[in-house]
């Protein structure tokens, strides 16, 4: 993965202010991101299920106010 120099500068000052290596930094990173990305993913299934819809049929009509949550 390439970086340009400014995004190269400002991981480097965040990892290093975590305590941690850029290349440890942008593993943990990645890894947060998609784990949140699956759990929002996998939230979305579930109501749509529970309102027997598929995930687009919720998200084109607008409709994701879910009050049993």
């Amino acid at each position: 993965m390439e970086f340009t120099p400014a995004e190269e500068d400002v991981i480097a000052a965040h990892a290093s202010a975590l305590g941690l290596s850029p290349d440890e930094y942008v593993r943990r990173t990645a890894a947060e991101r998609a784990l949140n990305w699956q759990r929002e993913r996998d939230a979305f299934h579930a109501l749509a299920q529970r309102r027997e819809r598929t995930v687009e049929e919720v998200v084109r009509r607008g409709s994701l106010t879910d009050n049993s949550l």
